[in-house]
């Protein structure tokens, strides 16, 4: 997009002035004023040591001290950087041989761009640890496009990574730095306009990835209409639950409750329904069957009607219990959510997920243990480049996989990804996994926007904000979750 901006009229030199004008702003923030501000930027060779060069020269003017540290020295410089090193020379900036925190308001990153990959090697890599070990943590980190060590597409950190308080990414959002554990270094997270981009231009790159925000899932999961009746706001079924994991079928129920079905039934072993039944009075509950055929005909037999099957949670995968998952979403010809054992019930042999009949939504829903099953693979071989190994076998098993964990990805079948934005680390307790089913499951029944599962993981992360916030605590339980679904609800109706 920069060389078709330059391309078309737009000086190289004018894209870095624009970039420099946005990170010079965001350093200023930073510090909390301009005149006597004191700011050390770290640069390298490339043009992200430009924008760094450009932005400190802005400083001088606005009479803040902006001093330039050059990494690897003046020798080796893009021709844009070299232009920008003379133009802050005639500025009175000043070039510091050493780096030094102390006395520093911010320090300004401004080493690697987008080009780099793998781990920084020297000498970035002792500047960036250096960065990291500064014994003043009052002095702000600024990120020029992204932090230093953090892979732009992955989201991999291969070595050490600038930690930032605030990220500038320049031109459009990178997909990496949405993507755990990058997002994690990013600290707060903007974009740059400098021109590069042109909506509804044909010529556009289509972009790799989109973040869900606010205004589409309101479009994806709209409120129901005053006059609708409970059938119309969504029938669900959820087969889950065993002896000993009634809890499991307990969490889907509020989950899908709390997010607003109509009706819900809860198909699970006698010896768990008593236990769903007298936790979730709201909803129906059927004694499943120790075999599976009949377990199944149980469940084909109540199928009318209903809008999404919710399946997996707690049910065990002892061999009835494969079978009858196996034959649920082969055979059932409904809008499907897939989660825990019922993934499992297709350890490595994932693919066999697209042998069911066609015209029914079918989401999946893995964290990276249970995704790696599927594929038969090592969790460490698959997950870290999930974002690109997601894509094909979204495509190969005809289905929307929800790739729980932070940062959480939505891969359509048809190639689409999303990353969900919301969430915190509290989390990362049992159970949450099984509220998000739930909640998927009402937001797609019945619901035809291609988004709605997406949504409902959208708000399952603001959900565990408020509920960690509600408890100011570092961990949340599952029904916290659930009973701050409404409220995070709310919230998207007055955003």
């Amino acid at each position: 997009m920069d060389e078709r901006a330059v391309a078309s009229g737009t000086p190289s030199l004018v894209l870095m002035e624009r970039a420099a004008g946005h990170l010079a702003r965001a350093v200023v923030a930073a510090g909390e004023r301009r005149y006597g501000l004191r700011a050390l930027f770290l640069c390298g060779k490339g043009n992200n040591g430009g924008d760094g060069l450009a932005a400190a020269r802005r400083l001088l003017a606005w009479g803040a001290d902006a001093r330039v540290h050059l990494v690897a020295g003046e020798d080796g410089l893009s021709h844009d950087t070299g232009v920008q090193l003379a133009r802050y020379r005639a500025a009175g900036g000043r070039l510091v041989a050493v780096p030094s925190w102390d006395g520093a308001d911010v320090i300004v990153d401004c080493l690697l761009g987008t080009g780099s990959s793998g781990a920084p090697r020297e000498p970035y890599a002792s500047v960036v640890e250096g960065v990291n070990a500064r014994g003043d943590r009052r002095v702000a980190v600024v990120a020029c496009d992204l932090p230093s060590g953090v892979d732009a597409d992955t989201g991999q950190v291969e070595g050490v990574a600038v930690g930032a308080d605030v990220t500038v990414s320049l031109g459009a959002h990178k997909r990496g730095l949405w993507l755990w554990p990058a997002r994690g270094y990013c600290g707060d997270l903007s974009v740059a306009d400098i021109g590069i981009t042109t909506s509804g231009d044909e010529d556009t790159p289509a972009p790799a990835a989109w973040v869900l925000e606010d205004a589409d899932v309101r479009a994806a999961v709209p409120p129901a209409a005053a006059a609708v009746d409970k059938r119309g706001r969504g029938v669900v079924l959820v087969v889950a639950g065993s002896p000993g994991m009634s809890g499991a079928a307990i969490m889907v129920a509020r989950g899908a409750l709390a997010m607003g079905v109509g009706l819900l039934t809860v198909a699970t072993p006698q010896h768990t329904r008593d236990v769903v039944a007298s936790a979730v009075p709201e909803a129906m509950t059927v004694a499943l069957p120790d075999d599976p055929a009949a377990a199944f005909d149980e469940i084909a037999a109540r199928l009318d009607g209903v809008g999404a099957l919710a399946v997996g949670p707690g049910l065990g995968h002892d061999e009835p219990t494969v079978a009858l998952v196996r034959r649920l979403v082969r055979d059932c010809e409904v809008d499907t959510v897939l989660d825990a054992d019922g993934l499992n019930a297709f350890r490595g042999e994932g693919d066999a997920l697209a042998e069911r009949r066609q015209g029914h939504r079918l989401v999946c829903t893995p964290h990276a243990r249970e995704f790696a099953r599927l594929l038969g693979k090592d969790e460490g071989e698959v997950w870290p480049d999930r974002v690109n190994t997601l894509a094909e076998a979204a495509r190969r098993w005809r289905a929307e996989v929800v790739a729980k964990g932070p940062g959480t990805i939505i891969q359509s079948p048809q190639g689409k990804t999303l990353i969900n934005g919301t969430g915190t680390a509290a989390l990362a307790t049992g159970g949450t996994g099984d509220v998000l089913t739930g909640m998927i499951a009402s937001a797609t029944a019945g619901n035809p926007q291609p988004h709605a599962a997406a949504a409902a993981v959208h708000i399952h992360g603001l959900a565990g904000r408020i509920a960690a916030a509600r408890l100011t605590a570092r961990s949340v339980a599952a029904l916290d979750v659930a009973a701050a679904i409404p409220a995070a609800l709310a919230d998207l109706e007055r955003a």
